[in-house]
């Protein structure tokens, strides 16, 4: 079965998927989505903790595969964060509204595209890019490969570790 992994934000995707809230479509597919409070763990030396300030985000399926499951998602809308060290109590609140896309493959990887702001987690004992709860705003991409190795390309976007701000 494909994961549809943890979104840092969706709109922000924050690495912590959230379930569609039930109500009504726009009509153009858009439903609201709502991202849970949440405890990032084996980012950072430390717990971070999430807490929703701002949630208005929407999400839509554009593609799925036969067995009914997301293939092609995107997700729009306002998504506020406050980030909290659970050991030392220092938090900060971070803005990862904008807009994202993406593409779930069959083999259980995934590319997620950001077009402004997003909270992306990298678990420590990557190998494809530095541990860490980040920040980017801009555009960006986010890979997911099969393996479970995970890449931020960041090259067209700033970037802020948590770990480092937070500690």
């Amino acid at each position: 079965m494909r994961r549809l992994s943890t979104i840092a934000a969706v709109t922000g995707i924050t690495v912590v998927l959230a379930a569609p809230v039930a109500g009504a479509a726009d009509g153009k597919g858009w439903v609201p989505y709502r991202t849970q409070p949440f405890d990032a763990v084996g980012r950072c030396s430390f717990t971070v903790h999430g807490d929703i300030v701002q949630d208005e985000e929407e999400v839509r399926t554009d593609a799925t595969f036969p067995d009914g499951s997301p293939r092609i998602q995107e997700f729009r809308g306002p998504l506020v964060i406050r980030f909290t060290n659970t050991g030392n109590g220092r938090s900060v609140v971070r803005d990862v509204s904008g807009y994202g896309r993406v593409e779930n493959k069959e083999n259980g990887g995934s590319v997620w595209y950001f077009g402004e702001g997003a909270a992306i987690g990298i678990p420590i004992g990557n190998t494809a890019y530095p541990p860490g709860e980040y920040i980017v705003h801009g555009r960006s991409w986010y890979t997911i490969q099969p393996d479970g190795a995970r890449k931020i390309w960041d090259r067209h976007a700033d970037v802020e570790n948590l770990c480092r701000t937070l500690a």
